[in-house]
């Protein structure tokens, strides 16, 4: 469903609008929600869990950019307590190769709706996690390393020691300003391995 912005003058502009392009994302967590509600009642707390591109939709829901004014909307504002995000680029900056979300997380960031701070005032807690666990590099024979060069290179414009992230996401991309909470991994304390955006092959299938 996203696909049919790809060939549009907005999608090339890098200006896509977040209503027009993730509405059926939104329209996803309000029958969610729906759901939670009518099992629980309107007295249950919700937190929203959200891995990568799924924290700033999440994020965008929360701040009101999906245009909802349902009722599932009105109570999900009193009922939601907590927003976690996992792996998720909460900035593009001005050092970025390419923007990859078409102007979509600017106008997220650019929001003070969906700021943590905005967030938190409103009574939900925020909690960003990311994972420092890798490095990217090209000249490799470990794929990992050179998947994660890949993905960092255009996200913040470089790659070496310095950057680590997750494979996909850079961690100083995964965290949003303060309040927010900021909670940082490398090594899962059960494997002992590096903490990745997905234990697959990343693909543009299972992304």
């Amino acid at each position: 469903k996203v696909a049919r912005q790809l060939p549009t003058k907005d999608f090339v502009d890098a200006t896509l609008s977040v209503q027009v392009t993730l509405d059926w994302y939104f329209d996803a967590i309000e029958r969610g929600l729906a759901e939670l509600f009518a099992e629980g009642g309107d007295v249950v707390n919700v937190c929203v869990l959200g891995h990568s591109i799924g924290g700033w939709v999440a994020r965008a829901y929360l701040g009101g950019l999906g245009g909802s004014s349902s009722a599932v909307y009105r109570l999900a504002k009193d009922r939601i307590t907590s927003l976690v995000t996992l792996g998720t680029p909460h900035t593009s900056p001005k050092s970025a190769l390419v923007d990859q979300t078409r102007g979509l997380l600017y106008e997220i960031a650019a929001s003070p709706a969906c700021s943590s701070r905005a967030l938190v005032n409103r009574g939900v807690k925020v909690t960003c996690v990311g994972s420092l666990g890798l490095r990217g590099k090209l000249l490799t024979t470990e794929l990992e390393e050179l998947v994660a060069a890949t993905s960092y290179l255009p996200l913040v414009g470089r790659f070496g020691p310095d950057v680590r992230g997750d494979e996909i996401v850079p961690t100083e991309l995964a965290f949003m300003e303060a309040p927010a909470r900021r909670v940082e991994i490398e090594r899962c304390s059960e494997t002992g391995s590096a903490v990745r955006h997905a234990h697959v092959l990343p693909t543009p299938w299972n992304l």
